[in-house]
């Protein structure tokens, strides 16, 4: 189910990375906020269907896909446009999910057991 879910979430992103107009703007910047979403939500399965991966492996890979994806967009499709504001969002998202996995893996390792 995991490995689903990450399948399903890296195929959204694709679709919205390298589809050939960019989404409607919903609202101002709605742009980067799915960006953020979309590289948080690609960080957070990706941990969760690969619990055994190395966390610096796993972490750096999703940040050096953050700009690459963005970077080639512009080749797989030359009608968008390259934005360092994009790159931004999309590795605020990676650190956000990193941020909040390690809070959940703190809490999880500090909790009492029931009695």
């Amino acid at each position: 189910m995991r490995l689903l879910l990450f399948a399903v979430c890296s195929a959204l992103l694709s679709y919205g990375i390298f589809r050939a107009e960019s989404p409607p703007e919903l609202f101002e910047h709605s742009d980067k906020a799915l960006h953020l979403l979309a590289f948080g939500a690609l960080a957070l399965t990706a941990r969760l269907a690969f619990p055994q991966a190395s966390g610096w492996l796993l972490w750096s890979g999703l940040l050096a896909l953050a700009p690459l994806l963005e970077w080639l967009q512009k080749f797989v499709q030359p009608a968008r446009q390259f934005s360092e504001l994009d790159i931004a969002a999309n590795l605020l998202g990676v650190l956000l999910a990193w941020l909040a996995w390690y809070i959940w893996q703190a809490s999880r390792q500090h909790r009492l057991p029931s009695q």
